[in-house]
């Protein structure tokens, strides 16, 4: 859009940056195999979302480790058909160290596949998004690890941005706003997990 609409401009763009979380999941597993190993990648449906999570997170791999992609699958963003996919790889090679997944319900059918086969503790698995069910999943020790929005930052970019202009100060205003993105793994203190929770949500949840 900022190409194509040229002069033509929302007020803002505001959103977490799928390229920054697939930088830091990337970078977490290059560190975590020792830069050796197999993996397999599973996308959700063909789009822009498979691509920015999914073949982002590749060319980092590949460009930054001698990590070897074994396989990949399309599963929809569906759990069943992630659960299915993860039984059908993990039957043909034993050998895989970790299963990138693109979304949480592909995390979630991950997770399903590995406890079917006792295998929680030898393959890793991400999340992404850090939403209550990735974190109750980390707590658990059954996902490895998942990057977390600051979720609310989003609400408070727009508000700033509309009082900004309301002051007369649109011309301060950017055009992106990214919001915050961090590490969560299976080693985080709950503390400081709860410290995050309440930071990602400190508008919106109600609790």
């Amino acid at each position: 859009p900022l190409k194509e609409w040229d002069k033509i401009q929302p007020f803002l763009y505001v959103g977490f940056d799928h390229e920054n979380g697939s930088r830091i999941l990337a970078e977490e597993f290059i560190t975590r195999t020792g830069d050796k190993g197999e993996y397999a990648v599973f996308f959700g449906s063909k789009g822009y979302v498979s691509q920015m999570r999914g073949d982002t997170f590749i060319e980092l791999i590949s460009s930054n480790s001698s990590l070897k992609l074994s396989a990949s699958y399309y599963v929809g963003f569906n759990r069943k058909k992630a659960e299915n996919a993860a039984l059908d790889l993990l039957s043909d090679n034993k050998e895989i160290n970790f299963i990138y997944a693109c979304s949480t319900d592909i995390a979630l059918g991950i997770t399903d596949a590995l406890k079917k086969l006792d295998l929680s503790k030898k393959v890793m698995v991400n999340g992404w998004g850090g939403g209550s069910i990735e974190l109750d999943l980390i707590r658990k020790k059954e996902l490895t690890f998942t990057v977390m929005r600051i979720n609310d930052d989003n609400g408070v970019a727009m508000a700033d941005a509309i009082i900004m202009d309301i002051n007369g100060d649109a011309g301060l205003i950017p055009k992106v706003f990214s919001g915050e993105m961090v590490l969560v793994t299976n080693e985080t203190p709950p503390e400081k997990i709860k410290d995050l929770k309440k930071k990602a949500f400190r508008y919106s949840d109600k609790n």
